[in-house]
């Protein structure tokens, strides 16, 4: 039977379109804040954050600005950060950025009022659950991606850099959300492509399932994926098109807004076996998922699974496989379509050994209802990955 009972509940507000990010004081505002907690990037202010530290002294908003956050965030920067947010006595957490930024807002906002003495690692790991509310979340969003921007999820790398997990609880859903098309526009074309990719594959997940009834959400997810299709090459060739910047970012909210895959199976082994690679690495994680996606599709097609849906994707990509389109897909965006691309070298048997059981940190998942995937099978896709 399809649909198995679920809850859903979408709290976060989204204010989006062209322009909006100009009124990101007000928003701020609205929270009658003692003092804001202000994050962003470490390497460069963007203009969007000096707009809104003006406005904030101008309305005589006090704030401390943060610009220490760093891609794939670890539990030691996210303790520092909190004892800060802490020290500064801060009651709203507003970052300013993508996913990187995103994970460390939320992260800072829920250990501030929640500490441990193992810090923030004690919750990601499921040491400890939070019993107090974090500090209120809100974000400017700054690229279509993550779409962590509109639900209960952050990811951390720990101190070690084997362990990439992702926390999920209601706590750490931004109370706003501010998403501005228009601030995408000046990325990089490489980081336009990533952030295509990396919608595509939140969607793929939780498409690439085993329940022949869940026409709902599959059709909702195909739409999104011709979407994503459509506009990013348009969106790379030319930034300033505003038409394929709010399809994207729209894109990415509604693909980690949950609504795709409640009440059926879904499958995240891809981001599993790529947040493996990126704790050992440091690789953007949309890189990661471009080097292992066209391979758990091989994989996924060779073991006879779904071949219906792995065709109607084929076609989409005008190809005559799944992996091949994806390919096919990724190097018309410039992206690369393995992990030795992606980081410019290969992998020892010394490290793909090391990486594939931290591809798997709960055991075995019958992810998508597609048949158990055990530690071998991750250091077989993680192999072939490797291979140019």
């Amino acid at each position: 039977m399809s649909y198995k009972s679920f809850e859903f509940s979408f709290p976060t507000r989204i204010v989006f379109g062209p322009g909006e990010s100009g009124k990101a004081a007000e928003h701020a505002a609205g929270f009658k804040p003692k003092k804001i907690f202000l994050m962003t990037y470490a390497d460069v202010l963007l203009p969007v954050v000096k707009k809104l530290m003006k406005d904030l002294e101008e309305m005589n908003i006090p704030y401390v600005l943060y610009d220490k956050c760093m891609p794939n965030p670890t539990a030691v920067q996210i303790d520092a950060a909190a004892a800060c947010c802490r020290e500064e006595g801060c009651d709203l957490v507003l970052g300013v950025g993508g996913g990187s930024v995103i994970d460390s807002v939320k992260s800072t906002a829920l250990l501030v009022t929640n500490p441990s003495e193992g810090g923030i690692w004690d919750y990601v790991s499921g040491a400890k659950e939070p019993a107090n509310r974090p500090l209120t979340i809100m974000l400017v969003v700054t690229i279509a991606s993550t779409g962590s921007e509109g639900n209960e999820s952050f990811v951390l790398t720990d101190r070690e850099g084997k362990d990439k997990l992702i926390f999920n609880h209601p706590f750490v859903r931004p109370v706003l959300s501010v998403c501005d098309p228009e601030l995408s526009v000046t990325l990089p074309p490489r980081q336009t492509a990533l952030g295509a990719i990396d919608v595509f594959c939140h969607v793929l997940e939780q498409y690439l399932h085993d329940d022949p009834c869940a026409d709902a959400s599959d059709e909702m997810s195909f739409g999104l994926l011709k979407t994503v299709h459509k506009w990013a090459p348009v969106a790379v060739a030319e930034p300033g098109n505003m038409d394929a910047r709010s399809n994207l970012l729209w894109c990415a909210i509604l693909a980690m807004s949950r609504v795709l895959g409640v009440g059926h199976d879904e499958n995240w082994l891809s981001h599993d076996m790529e947040h493996a690679v990126s704790a050992k690495f440091n690789l953007p994680h949309a890189a990661g998922m471009a080097g292992i996606m066209p391979v758990y599709l091989d994989y996924i097609e060779k073991q006879g699974k779904i071949p219906d849906k792995l065709k109607r994707l084929a076609e989409l990509l005008g190809a005559e496989s799944a992996a091949e389109g994806m390919r096919n897909f990724q190097r018309s965006l410039g992206l690369p379509v393995n992990l030795a691309e992606a980081l410019g070298h290969g992998a020892s048997e010394e490290e793909i050994s090391e990486m594939a059981p931290h591809s798997l940190p709960w055991g075995p998942w019958n992810a998508g209802n597609l048949g158990e995937f055990s530690t071998e099978d991750a250091a077989s896709v993680l192999q072939n990955s490797f291979k140019e």
